[in-house]
Parts: structure tokens; C-alpha cells; sequence
């Protein structure tokens, strides 16, 4: 078992199912432009490194589809800013939390628990206030709080100031941005296959552990 002296999360995919959500409120703004929907096979492979990556990867998936000859630049930007706008506004209807979550994050309250997404904060704080679990973490991470986001190692840097508990840090995520954001700064990752890249992904991204539900955590962590 390992003792770090804090533990950090990732959100989509790892403590909440936000992937209905961002596909309504994808599919809302694409109406609005007269695009075709996209499915949320797609918008899983799409989320990882932010929103607006993730739009940038939909609207040209759904331009590819369509054989638009529409202007990529021109209407990304629009689509982008009407995207946040939307997601903001729907971003707690379908979304749900994982089997276990409030569990875990009871088990390990002693511990300093952080959560770092690369989801705007806005919207990350007004998920966790809707599912009732901010009070859980001393600081969250946003992909916009900072300058840099996930996997950079300005992230966690931040974390050991914001916190004042420069140690063995042990996050937790779904995807190969989270493995490689524990990496960069000699932290411990945990890789979760409940999420949205696939167990292959996972392994060759590198974590120390890898595990199938929240619970197992308990065995790793002490």
C-alpha cells in the first residue's frame, strides 16, 4: 500500500457519467448551426484536454459527415462560445455519479483530497455543488484556473502551494492525461477503466495501478 499525503481525482469519467450532457448540449448547438448530431460514442473519444479541443474534434468529425463547405475557423468560434454557453445550462440533467463515489470520498476524508479536470471550473463547481461534494476537496483545478492545464506540471505544483503539503501525491483518472499528469511531477497514478478510454489505453499509458471500481482504491491507499 502507499500513504500519500494527498489524493487527487479527475471528474468526467472518473467520479461522474458527464457524457450524456455534453452530448445534449453538443447535439443542441450543432442544431443551431444546421449540423448534423454527433453520437456519444463520438464525444467519448472527444473529451480529455478540455472544451475546446473537444469541440474542435466534433465540429470537424460532424463537417467530415456532412461534406459541409462550410469555414472551420469562422464557425468553431461560434459554435464554441454557444457551447458553453449550452453545456453551463445542462450540465446536471442526465449527468450522473459513479456507484461508490461519496463512499471513497468518506473513506479518505482524514487525507487531503483535491480534484483536478480539465472541464471549465464554473461548470465543475456547479456539478460537484449539485451532487453536494465540494466540501470534500481543499482545491480544485479547473482547465481554465490556470494558465496551463492537465498534464502540465504546473497543475499539481499548484496543488502543493495551494495546499501547503509538498509530498507524495496520488491522483486518480480515467484517461492517459491523468497517468501522465501524476508522471511529470514523480506522483503515483492510479488508472481508472471505468471511464471513457479503453483498458488498453490505460495500460500503455503507463499507471502504477490499475482499477475497476472505487473501492479497490482502499486496498491501495493507506
Amino acid at each position: 500500500m502507499i500513504e500519500p499525503l494527498i489524493i487527487s481525482y479527475d471528474l468526467d469519467g472518473t467520479l461522474v457519467d458527464s457524457i450524456p450532457d455534453i452530448t445534449l448540449s453538443m447535439n443542441k448547438t450543432l442544431d443551431e448551426a444546421g449540423l448534423p448530431h454527433v453520437t456519444a460514442g463520438q464525444m467519448k473519444a472527444f473529451v480529455g484536454n478540455g472544451i475546446p479541443p473537444m469541440v474542435e474534434r466534433a465540429l470537424k468529425a460532424v463537417l467530415a459527415q456532412a461534406k459541409a463547405e462550410k469555414d472551420f475557423k469562422t464557425l468553431y468560434v461560434t459554435i464554441l462560445e454557444r457551447y458553453k454557453i449550452l453545456y453551463e445550462a445542462h450540465c446536471t440533467v442526465e449527468t450522473r455519479l459513479y456507484t461508490g463515489v461519496r463512499e471513497i470520498l468518506d473513506h479518505f476524508s482524514g487525507k487531503t483530497q483535491v480534484l483536478l479536470t480539465n472541464k471549465a471550473e464554473s461548470i465543475t463547481r456547479k456539478i460537484l455543488n449539485y451532487f453536494g461534494l465540494e466540501d470534500y476537496f481543499a482545491v480544485v483545478v479547473g482547465g481554465d484556473t490556470l494558465a496551463e492545464k492537465k498534464p502540465h506540471p504546473d497543475v499539481i505544483h499548484h496543488v502543493w502551494d495551494r495546499t501547503g503539503q509538498e509530498g507524495l501525491l496520488c491522483h486518480v483518472g480515467d484517461s492517459p492525461v491523468d497517468v501522465k499528469t501524476a508522471k511529470v511531477t514523480g506522483n503515483m497514478a492510479v488508472a481508472a477503466t471505468w471511464g471513457y478510454s479503453s483498458r488498453r489505453e490505460l495500460m500503455d499509458a503507463g499507471p502504477d495501478y490499475l482499477v475497476d471500481h472505487l473501492n479497490e482504491l482502499k486496498e491501495i491507499i493507506a
